[in-house]
């Protein structure tokens, strides 16, 4: 039988955690439930590199926090992974889609993680993997680095960023590619989007990068037009990536075996014979 004095710990513990779990709520309530999407960061190796995910809007936009993470891992990607949140509960999906001016505050964020980042460990290899809406802070976010700071590869799932959207400024910064993975198929770009209109904010407009794969903007510079050449990859929807999970659905592309066997091939990262090598030619 438990004493007086024990029912009051185990009292006074629950306490605690009915007001951890209280703070929680109400941080998702007024902050935004972000915090969530970190569950899947793993900092292990970020003297080797790190990748970004950037999930889509909404509650379902945090699908992906452990698929993608975990395909990287498996595929045999040594650097460190953050899963950065910056989706909102109130209003959820569409306030995410929408709200234009929140979702530069969130890019502004990730902007300052990656600087912070490359000034704790400088010239290694960033690479951004980004779904739906999570494209636009995604692209956002590298427009606002300064111009001398890069990443390295850049991928764009279900892409809710309107297809002929000017991406010079991004890259600009992109010492690699920026992969576009699209699909005709997407229900959710096809019906949906047209409505509440792309992530940046161009309405009843059916012409998203993840439904019809990207384009150079209207009277593109040619110094656009070189960029687009050079680092732009549109990738279409292939019936062999059913086999690894991808349906060409919206959010089926962060399967941990597409991420693994498609994605993770595609970034670029330094191995641990190379940081061996950099290390030794140091003075």
């Amino acid at each position: 039988m438990a004493t007086a004095s024990q029912g009051g710990a185990r009292g006074a513990l629950a306490g605690r955690v009915a007001c951890v779990v209280a703070a929680a709520l109400v941080g998702c309530c007024c902050g935004g439930c972000t915090w969530v999407t970190y569950l899947g960061t793993d900092l292990r190796g970020s003297e080797l590199g790190r990748t970004y995910y950037v999930g889509g809007a909404g509650t379902f936009g945090h699908v992906g926090t452990l698929d993608v993470p975990q395909g990287l891992r498996r595929a045999g990607y040594e650097g460190s992974i953050e899963v950065f949140g910056w989706q909102s509960i109130v209003g959820g999906t569409l306030r995410d889609q929408m709200h234009r001016e929140r979702n530069l505050q969130q890019a502004q964020r990730l902007a300052e993680r990656i600087q912070d980042y490359l000034q704790r460990y400088p010239g290694r290899h960033v690479n951004i993997i980004a779904l739906s809406a999570g494209t636009g802070i995604a692209t956002w976010a590298v427009e606002l680095l300064p111009a001398d700071t890069r990443v390295g590869t850049v991928v764009f799932l279900a892409s809710s960023l309107s297809n002929t959207y000017d991406l010079s400024g991004l890259l600009r910064r992109v010492d690699e590619c920026l992969y576009n993975f699209y699909s005709p198929d997407d229900p959710v770009l096809r019906y949906a989007v047209p409505l509440a209109g792309s992530v940046d904010r161009r309405t009843f407009n059916p012409a998203v990068a993840g439904l019809i794969g990207l384009a150079e903007p209207g009277e593109a510079s040619l110094e656009t037009a070189r960029l687009y050449r050079q680092r732009v990859r549109n990738m279409p929807y292939r019936r062999q990536y059913r086999d690894y999970g991808y349906r060409g659905m919206h959010t089926d592309a962060v399967s941990a075996d597409f991420v693994e066997h498609v994605i993770a091939p595609l970034l670029k990262f330094t191995s641990v014979d190379e940081d061996d090598e950099e290390a030794a030619a140091e003075p």
